[in-house]
């Protein structure tokens, strides 16, 4: 359930994971050289023809999956050079064999996601009959050779005062200096391109002439490298959520801040609305200053939930803008806001059926930790992919942007995405630019965007299949971000959004050409669906 994620306070795993973290960047660097052209297959020979031993996967919560681990160079301008592993899943097809589509590679996103556990959230949709589901942990983290800076990475704040914003800037120079003592030779090879060669080599591996795709939000980015890379491997690719290919990074993080303002305007205006039922306000303006009076409460006085869960500014103002996008869940989510501006109590999350057939894990809690670790990090490899693109250089522009920023975006981190990137201070630069993104593989992508998505803005999505010259489904008046997957279901696990899955299924099943389109399935609460 979605709405869990506010009332259980899990939803601040936005603030500091996902997208809202994962856009943030590099400098203008004199790259080594520009290594785009397609790497001939001769020199990845030894690669390509390595034996992989498949077998059960030993992590909980991939249960009923295959697991293996594949060699990869470090760098594939030298492969005779160092190697790293990357782990990789498989699900089976589970329909008949005449029904196999080959194989469909999938990422969740990030950067700084975990792949493997995604063969089995797309696995377990009808496209699971078909296809051999693939997921893979990209090199950095999970059971892939981590990128490891033995250090915290840096967080977002949400409204950092003029002297916190000094603290950001001394903050990411020191992270970015423990990563080049720890991890200078390697951290430059850890980019969107290599990861898209690592999943070529993963292809070559099981056997097959061409892939299917299907990524969300910083997955949609690496399934259109992977394309641009070898177009001559790819067939079908749904970019669900889909990355602005001309806004990577900086622009893309200044867009969300941006999105996510509209869209809690949309809410507060909702709210207003409704000040009979909730109590926050009559007006927009007047919702606003109850949200920024009790922010400011927060901030000298926290208040801890009976579950632990600590509401203090930097919480409520991000869980504002993440309840804004869920329009589906408002009505839940004012709830939360009544009792944290009321001072009353706060409403039990409500109860979900449990799932007899749930893996559970180990009962030895070292042994858990250590699966754990390999779903949840480490957390550098976003900050790496950051250093793939161009930034500005004058530090003074992101104070002043950061100033801006927060004054006119209060809810939301969006003063710690107009802030400097981490790479500003590092010693080593990536070793080749972004990839320019074209579409030479014959069938067009199904692009899938969201009205009100603030992860990754709509408007980002229509440059994307634009630059793809591929359809856009667009989910009218929603802010959802991702619309696909077994996860993205009610308690009944039939889809949140049946329009999306129609369309994704039959473009991937049926071979359907996707058209530009629209899609209205998940109201606000309280009206229906047209």
């Amino acid at each position: 359930m979605e709405t869990a994620n506010i009332l259980t306070g899990a939803g601040a795993a936005v603030v500091t994971t996902g997208l809202a973290l994962s856009l943030t960047g590099a400098l203008p660097v004199s790259f080594a050289e520009d290594r785009h052209e397609p790497i001939k297959d001769r020199a990845l020979v030894a690669f390509h023809d390595q034996d992989v031993e498949w077998e059960e996967c030993e992590d909980f919560y991939l249960t009923g999956l295959d697991c293996a681990t594949v060699e990869v160079p470090l760098d594939y301008g030298a492969p005779e050079g160092e190697r790293i592993d990357v782990g990789v899943s498989r699900r089976p097809a589970q329909g008949d064999e005449k029904e196999r589509q080959g194989v469909l590679f999938t990422n969740p996103g990030g950067p700084g996601a975990t792949g493997r556990i995604t063969a089995d959230e797309i696995g377990s949709t009808p496209l699971g009959q078909a296809y051999d589901v693939i997921g893979m942990d990209p090199r950095g983290l999970g059971a892939s050779t981590w990128l490891d800076c033995e250090v915290d990475p840096p967080v977002l704040d949400t409204h950092p005062t003029d002297e916190e914003i000094e603290q950001i800037f001394d903050q990411r120079r020191q992270y970015a200096e423990s990563c080049d003592e720890a991890e200078s030779d390697q951290r430059p090879h850890f980019t969107t391109a290599n990861t898209a060669r690592d999943m070529d080599v993963v292809r070559a591996v099981l056997g097959e002439e061409r892939i299917d795709y299907i990524g969300a939000s910083y997955g949609t980015y690496l399934g259109a490298v992977y394309g641009t890379l070898f177009p001559e491997r790819l067939d079908r690719a749904v970019l669900d959520s889909a990355v602005d290919p001309d806004g990577v990074w900086r622009e893309n993080f200044l867009a969300q801040a941006r999105a996510t303002t509209d869209n809690v305007e949309r809410y507060t205006d909702w709210l207003a609305d409704r000040d009979d039922e909730f109590g926050l306000g009559a007006t927009r303006e007047e919702v606003v200053r109850s949200f920024e009076q009790t922010s400011e409460r927060l901030r000298e006085e926290p208040r801890e939930a009976e579950n632990g869960m600590i509401y203090d500014e930097d919480y409520f103002r991000s869980l504002v803008g993440i309840s804004a996008d869920d329009q589906g869940a408002w009505d839940e989510s004012a709830l939360v806001f009544e009792a944290l501006v009321e001072e009353t109590p706060l409403p039990e999350a409500p109860e979900t059926p449990g799932d007899p057939d749930m893996p559970m894990p180990p009962e030895d809690p070292e042994e858990a930790e250590e699966q754990l670790e390999r779903l949840d990090g480490p957390p550098h490899l976003l900050w790496a992919i950051h250093c793939e693109a161009e930034w500005p250089t004058d530090p003074d522009q992101y104070r002043a942007d950061m100033r801006e920023f927060r004054d006119a975006h209060a809810f939301g981190p969006a003063a710690t995405q107009a802030g400097p990137p981490v790479c500003m201070f590092a010693e080593e630069q990536p070793t080749e630019p972004a990839v320019d993104l074209t579409r030479e593989w014959e069938t067009p992508a199904l692009v899938i965007a969201g009205e009100f998505d603030s992860k990754t803005p709509y408007q980002g999505a229509a440059n994307m299949a634009d630059r793809l010259d591929s359809p856009l489904l667009t989910v009218v008046d929603d802010g959802r971000h991702v619309f696909y997957g077994s996860s993205v279901s009610d308690p009944e696990g039939e889809p949140l959004y049946p329009c999306v899955a129609e369309m994704v299924e039959a473009y991937l099943l049926d071979g359907q050409d996707p058209q530009d389109t629209s899609c209205h399935d998940r109201p606000r609460p309280g009206e229906d669906t047209p």
